[in-house]
């Protein structure tokens, strides 16, 4: 395996070996995500369904943790961002990179500057199934034009893997944020 690395075009090869050789189980993992959020969502009261996740917040203004959540996330976004990208060629990558903006995303909800949004929001169920819906589709692409599921034809192997990875982050950082918001516990009014 490590000799077709190259092949790959990414110099990380533990990315390569996620999304070139192993991209099934990276596909796997993101679906389970997805499934596991969805479990969580099945929990809420029946008047909860479609509402806001997690408690309400309220802001106190002159309070530690309502500054730290107005300094810390854009130097943790900057962060995520750099993780996510230099997956590619360094250590770090699209999970890595999510938990950091999802956390940063957290913060600012704790801090009550922001509401979650409602779970009914088309926008948010978008982008949720989307970076899935991307690699599959990458994975079909592969079928028709290298022969099988998830294979990426020749010259295309990089292209492909940082399209897969992009349409992941947004997804993935979503996932993890709502999973750790639980259950719709409010109506959209509050």
């Amino acid at each position: 395996m490590a000799q077709h690395i190259d092949s790959t075009g990414v110099g990380n090869p533990i990315t390569a070996v996620l999304l070139a050789f192993r991209a099934m189980d990276t596909l796997l993992e993101a679906m389970v995500l997805l499934l596991a959020l969805l479990g969580v969502w099945s929990l809420a009261a029946d008047q909860h369904w479609g509402g806001r996740p997690g408690l309400a917040y309220t802001l106190q203004p002159n309070s530690i943790l309502t500054y730290t959540a107005r300094v810390l996330p854009p130097l943790g976004i900057m962060a995520g961002l750099y993780i996510f990208w230099v997956g590619a060629d360094a250590p770090g990558g699209k999970f890595q990179g999510a938990t950091l903006l999802a956390s940063m995303w957290l913060l600012v909800l704790i801090a009550g500057l922001s509401k979650a949004p409602p779970l009914k929001r088309r926008w948010l169920r978008v982008w949720l199934v989307l970076g899935p819906l991307v690699f599959i589709g990458v994975g079909w692409l592969g079928t028709l034009l290298a022969g099988a599921f998830l294979a990426y034809p020749p010259g295309m192997a990089k292209p492909l893997i940082v399209a897969i990875e992009l349409a992941l982050l947004p997804s993935l950082t979503l996932i993890l944020g709502l999973l750790m918001l639980g259950i719709p516990r409010r109506s959209v009014s509050p």
